[in-house]
């Protein structure tokens, strides 16, 4: 039987998270669990932690050069490098990511983004983002899902990327489930070189003529499961183009699913709330959300708020829903999803 979202949240505590706001970020890398000397960050919805603890988790040896700002890490005849401030991951010569956030140095300490490193060294990467725990599996202990695909100029150099990244569900309807993702990422690709492949190519074409140096376009995505049992499997996604903008693009998705059929779960499936009333429930969260903290958010957010309620996603946790707006709605890029969650029965 449905349950009402509205009765709930009479006797239940409401948990708001926005941006710029979260609870000690935990990392565990194939069960260890890894002791920071300074807490990792999060910067533009990217995870940064100290250079040396991470990849000495990872297994790998690292220098630093202090004249370059240099950071070079190697583990099985693969070797990565990044500077400090550049965007570019390089494995082996070759420039195989462009991270949205770059490595920098905070307190004294170097900073690197965790999803890149890990996943520079082949290994994956998952994020509870309701605990903020990152679980890292090297290749021979942890499958890896996704789909990427490339634009190259004609003289061979990437020009363009796109990678999404999905972890696989337990579920009875799994292979289902993911061939959904794996489909919805290609029309994503497909629509990401569209718009932004033959543009990649000519500013590479100009700027390689002028000796300009020459930043490939990516669009890099994730997918986290944040309910896996054997009624309902949910994901909460995140992704970032950038485009040569200095700006990059964000946005945020979801999708719920029957474990058993693998068909999507629609929010008022799962409640006994009516539309209008989610609305209003809606309108007074993020209302609070902003009333906290109004210097984060534009200066008319609740009017946008009330334009954009079509916008609202959710996604299930274990033990209640989240809901999420996308970047730009009702708060400045730099600010990020702006989401809360509650804990709900279902």
């Amino acid at each position: 039987m449905k349950k009402s979202i509205l009765a709930a949240v009479a006797g239940t505590l409401l948990f708001a998270t926005v941006a710029f706001a979260y609870p000690p970020i935990q990392v565990y890398v194939d069960g260890q669990a890894v002791s920071f000397d300074q807490a990792p960050v999060i910067v533009n919805d990217r995870t940064l932690v100290p250079m040396r603890a991470i990849f000495q988790a990872l297994g790998s040896e690292v220098s630093w050069s202090e004249p370059t700002k240099t950071i070079t890490s190697t583990k099985d005849g693969d070797t990565l490098v990044l500077t400090i401030g550049e965007t570019g991951l390089y494995k082996n010569g070759q420039l195989i990511y462009t991270m949205p956030v770059p490595a920098c140095i905070m307190s004294d300490r170097t900073m690197v983004p965790i999803r890149a490193i890990a996943e520079a060294f082949d290994a994956e990467v998952d994020w509870d983002p309701v605990g903020y725990v990152i679980t890292i599996f090297s290749p021979e202990e942890g499958e890896e899902n996704g789909y990427e695909t490339t634009v190259e100029a004609e003289d061979g150099t990437t020009v363009l990327s796109f990678k999404m990244d999905f972890p696989r569900s337990s579920s009875n309807a799994a292979d289902k489930i993911q061939k959904i993702l794996e489909d919805e990422a290609k029309e994503s690709a497909k629509d990401f070189i569209d718009d932004y492949g033959e543009k990649a190519k000519k500013e590479y074409e100009q700027k390689k003529d002028g000796g300009n140096s020459f930043t490939p376009y990516s669009y890099i995505g994730s997918y986290e499961m944040t309910r896996d049992n054997s009624e309902m499997v949910s994901f909460y996604g995140t992704s970032t183009q950038d485009i040569g903008k200095s700006d990059n693009i964000k946005n945020c998705f979801s999708h719920t699913f029957n474990a058993r059929s693998g068909a999507e779960i629609e929010l008022f499936n799962l409640i006994a709330d009516s539309e209008e009333e989610m609305q209003e429930f809606w309108n007074t969260s993020f209302g609070t959300l902003i009333d906290e903290k109004p210097e984060s958010f534009y200066a008319d957010a609740k009017k946008r708020l009330e334009k954009c309620m079509d916008e609202v996603g959710y996604y299930l946790t274990e033990d209640g829903i989240g809901f999420y707006l996308p970047p730009e709605t009702i708060a400045p890029n730099e600010t990020g999803v702006v989401s809360f969650t509650m804990k709900f029965e279902l």
